[in-house]
């Protein structure tokens, strides 16, 4: 890719770095790392090194919060519990002595539920509260599914999890718009429905009242701004996969990742890119030179894919910058509900009065886009597909240079593989080289 002319230092800073080098476990630091809490972003190898006790903070976070969701998974609504008896009582009618015994193990189960958690916030409460709440047959049965080394890597406890699925997935094959998604009224169709919540997301709304970008300044927007659009798009799908849809739980790591990595969003100067090539390039660099943000190979291709669908339509756009604005606006709320400082990020330099100036600039900024797109002709769908094409010719580049390499490491460990290097380890030998793991 061609080389990146943007003057602001700290875009420029970022974007500079040592050659890519293997990231090892921050835990044990041997192995190399293989995954990344999504809390800290710290790389690690193993699920042993994810509960090291170095780590101990995340892992208690993560535990509490499948502790909450089996808890309310447990919880019975009183729709619910009156169906259940309903159904016993015509079982008991008829004759079924069972169905008695059954319908008073049903109550006796919600009131247990009920009495030990009805008095306390199970969103706030600490882990110590809630674990003291837990019977031991369900101490027993969370310490064994979670904690004692049961899934043998991750991946099986991101089973456990909701899976996310973008919004912007949503358009059909056909190509017709992404509609929002509307509550499931046919009965046969319900259960499918409830088992794929999860997966659903529904697109962000448009902001409504958006002003003429005629309004917001007296000067022609340089058609180079749709360029800069890539890069915004690009972090936005960034943030949307690496916080698994939740970009709104946690508003603080949100912007400052978007503030790390797209210098549209965080210069305090005025750039436009020069090409496409630029525009993605600005943000993939610092995830590719970073380790903080550092994703495997196929994640590249992945968001550049992410950029193609959300392109499909303006609304598409509009919907993605009308989400970010909210995200900067939720933040500007906090100023105002929170006396302190403790809505700066840990360890930041800046003052109160900078930060707060950096939000609101910024969240000034994404509605300038927002005006933008909006206004933009009626030949912009012409624009958008141009747009679209050229992304998906760096998606299908990326995706080779990746096959490629694939190729070439493959190659490496065929020719090395024979070899007895002391823990079947190849190393290159000014020690700058990729460190190869045999498997």
């Amino acid at each position: 890719m061609s080389s990146i002319k943007i003057r602001d230092s700290d875009s420029q800073q970022s974007l500079m770095g040592e050659a890519e080098t293997p990231q090892f476990c921050g835990i044990c630091k041997r192995e190399i790392s293989k995954y990344t809490c999504p809390r800290c972003n710290l790389k690690y190898c193993s699920l042993n090194c994810y509960k090291h006790e170095t780590h101990s903070e995340c892992t208690e976070a993560f535990y509490k919060d499948n502790i909450i969701e089996e808890i309310k998974s447990q919880r019975v609504d009183e729709d619910d519990k009156m169906k259940m008896i309903d159904m016993l009582r015509r079982f008991e009618q008829e004759g079924d002595e069972m169905s008695r015994e059954a319908m008073e193990m049903v109550d006796e189960d919600y009131d247990d539920i009920t009495d030990r958690f009805n008095d306390l916030n199970i969103d706030s409460a600490d882990i110590e509260t809630i674990w003291s709440k837990l019977t031991p047959r369900e101490r027993a049965e969370f310490q064994e599914k979670f904690i004692d080394g049961k899934p043998e890597n991750l991946l099986e406890i991101i089973d456990e999890l909701p899976l996310w699925k973008p919004w912007w997935e949503h358009s059909n094959n056909n190509g017709s718009k992404i509609v929002e998604i509307s509550s499931q009224t046919v009965e046969d169709e319900e259960y499918s429905q409830k088992k794929s919540r999860d997966t659903l997301l529904q697109r962000p709304q448009i902001l409504s009242d958006i002003k003429k970008i005629e309004e917001l300044t007296k000067k022609s927007p340089n058609p180079a701004l749709t360029l800069n659009l890539i890069n915004i798009l690009y972090v936005y799908a960034y943030i949307c996969r690496i916080f698994n849809g939740s970009i709104h739980e946690n508003v603080q790591d949100s912007i400052n990742v978007l503030w790390d990595l797209s210098p549209v969003l965080n210069a305090t100067k005025n750039l436009v890119f020069q090409s496409i090539d630029e525009a993605i390039t600005a943000s993939s660099m610092i995830t590719i030179q970073n380790p903080k943000y550092k994703q495997p190979p196929e994640f590249q291709s992945l968001i550049l894919g992410d950029i193609v669908c959300l392109l499909t339509s303006i609304d598409a756009v509009l919907a993605a910058l009308s989400d970010l604005y909210r995200l900067f606006q939720s933040q500007q709320q906090t100023f105002t509900t929170t006396a302190s400082n403790n809505y700066l990020p840990k360890n930041s330099s800046k003052t109160k009065d900078d930060y707060k100036k950096k939000v609101f600039l910024t969240e000034k900024k994404l509605y300038f886009y927002i005006a933008y797109v909006n206004s933009l002709p009626q030949q912009s769908t012409a624009v958008l597909e141009i747009l679209k094409h050229e992304v998906e010719a760096e998606r299908v580049k990326c995706i080779r240079e990746g096959q490629g390499y694939k190729r070439d490491r493959e190659k490496i460990e065929e020719v090395f593989g024979n070899r007895q290097y002391g823990k079947n380890e190849i190393e290159s030998n000014d020690g700058k080289g990729g460190l190869i793991t045999e498997i």
